[in-house]
């Protein structure tokens, strides 16, 4: 039966990466992701003999998917890999993945590391009841009305969001709620692995690099129904 296989990369330590993805990943034919360079650097790290790489970006995932599809079903393994963590989440996949479901093709979805539930579990905000909204719009009416409603709420709120626009986004919410805690997670799994905690004015008055990828979490609002 054709096979597409689902397989997460590490999010900065690549220890983490499990035995059956290493596996999976030599299995494959070829590998369907990014950025071809990382791709090729990360198989090479864990003694995998080079693969066919084929990018994959949410600008050209139309015209390329038909290709990938009939590879598939010639017989070919495919593994499809993002650049780090796991594919479709805030990372393309999504439209090859349905597409491959039209086709009967069998899609094998490997567990492993997602930044946002490693953040979330460490961060000391509820973790029984929370949204994931991805990475927060750029625009600035978009991105206001986005973080209203996500304070509005009563479960935890998780973002990805740039070093570049972080503190901008904490000023943001310090405008609608000064009080409300947050947490910022950066450079998870990595030697300068940090997790900075409090109200979202001590955070702000708080000195923290603000370099790496970056996960902002909002605790619900406590006042909600």
């Amino acid at each position: 039966m054709s096979k597409l296989y689902i397989i997460p990369k590490d999010i900065g330590n690549i220890d983490d990466i499990s035995i059956r993805i290493k596996k999976s990943l030599e299995g494959c034919d070829f590998i369907v992701c990014e950025d071809t360079r990382v791709t090729g650097t990360f198989i090479k790290k864990l003694g995998i003999e080079k693969k066919e790489y084929i990018s994959f970006t949410e600008y050209d995932q139309v015209r390329k998917t038909p290709m990938i599809i009939s590879k598939i079903k010639n017989g070919e393994i495919c593994g499809l890999l993002s650049d780090s963590g796991m594919p479709l989440v805030s990372d393309p996949g999504f439209y090859l993945v349905r597409e491959a479901i039209k086709e009967d093709i069998k899609i094998i979805p490997l567990p492993g590391p997602v930044a946002f539930i490693t953040a979330l579990v460490g961060s000391g905000l509820p973790t029984d009841s929370f949204t994931f909204y991805g990475f927060l719009p750029k625009k600035k009416g978009k991105k206001e009305k986005k973080l209203k409603e996500a304070l509005s709420r009563i479960e935890t709120s998780i973002f990805y969001e740039s070093p570049y626009r972080i503190e901008e986004t904490l000023k943001d919410i310090y405008s609608i709620d000064p009080k409300r805690n947050v947490v910022v997670a950066r450079e998870l799994t990595k030697t300068f692995e940090e997790f900075i905690r409090g109200s979202v004015e001590d955070v702000l008055k708080k000195d923290w690099v603000k370099k790496g990828e970056m996960v902002l979490i909002i605790e619900g609002d406590k006042n909600g129904k």
